[in-house]
């Protein structure tokens, strides 16, 4: 796979729910505009066991790419045997399929706010951290609030593989920490809302190769994209918002991103 195509600048949508129900009545012509902006596929990463379920089926037909996981959001749908579950699919993948991460896991201070909540949260985290590590996938991660905590479990357990820090919201320390684990970091709508200046300054003061662009469609709106739903039509705009902040041209910036992502996903260059 190659995002670029006689120096037209192409680009990949790396975190976007575009299996959503909210999305049925408009995902053909969303995804129609995206590909004529120059979007040549997306990453769909899981959330939780019957939708996770969907997403090989869901991906065979197009240029998509899929992620398991059991995401913090749904702690109250998840059971013990969705691990069992889990861990039978990523056992059971045949070369060629479409899976290329684990994930979306992660730990949510925001939504956790007492000792409880945030030990159920490690619970699964932990469990996923591990299976990811097993059967050597990145990971997808959804950290906000503790990025410090995330980091440290992290690189006391040697995780190997590396991944994305979706939708990437700490400090330029913690980008740093993160990209020396072998992760990159996710960025999106949030950066074009006027006031997240200390959100563009740590994505201009970090270098390229950390990041990795993504829309987490249909959520995370830029503040150019009005009352419809999130997009992965919303990339190329998003490519020039980052491309101002490095101060370099689109197709050097496309050029970059596809190897980002080619090192961050594997599997996914792979599978074509």
């Amino acid at each position: 796979m190659t995002l670029m195509h006689d120096t037209v600048p192409c680009w990949f949508d790396s975190h976007c729910h575009f299996d959503f129900a909210c999305l049925d009545d408009e995902r053909d012509e969303q995804w129609a505009l995206a590909q004529r902006l120059g979007v040549r596929g997306l990453l769909v990463p899981g959330v939780q066991r019957s939708q996770c379920e969907q997403l090989a089926v869901f991906c065979r037909q197009r240029p998509f790419y899929y992620a398991l996981g059991l995401h913090p959001y749904f702690i109250a749908q998840h059971q013990q045997d969705d691990l069992n579950w889990l861990e039978q699919t990523l056992q059971d993948q045949l070369p060629g399929q479409k899976l290329v991460a684990l994930g979306e896991t992660g730990l949510d201070w925001v939504l956790a706010t007492d000792a409880t909540q945030r030990e159920e949260q490690w619970f699964w985290f932990r469990a996923q951290v591990a299976l990811a590590q097993k059967y050597q996938l990145p990971l997808v991660l959804h950290i906000r609030g503790a990025h410090d905590e995330a980091v440290s479990y992290l690189r006391q357990q040697q995780f190997p593989c590396g991944g994305m820090v979706h939708a990437f919201s700490g400090s330029e320390q913690q980008g740093r920490a993160w990209r020396k684990l072998g992760f990159r970091l996710g960025i999106g709508g949030a950066m074009s809302h006027p006031r997240a200046h200390k959100l563009r300054r740590t994505v201009a003061s970090l270098p390229l190769d950390c990041w990795l662009l993504e829309t987490d469609s249909p959520d995370m709106k830029p503040a150019f994209w009005g009352p419809d739903n999130n997009s992965p039509a919303s990339i190329p705009l998003l490519a020039a918002i980052l491309a101002s902040q490095h101060h370099l041209s689109l197709p050097v910036l496309a050029v970059q991103l596809e190897q980002n992502l080619r090192q961050t996903f594997p599997r996914m260059m792979a599978v074509g």
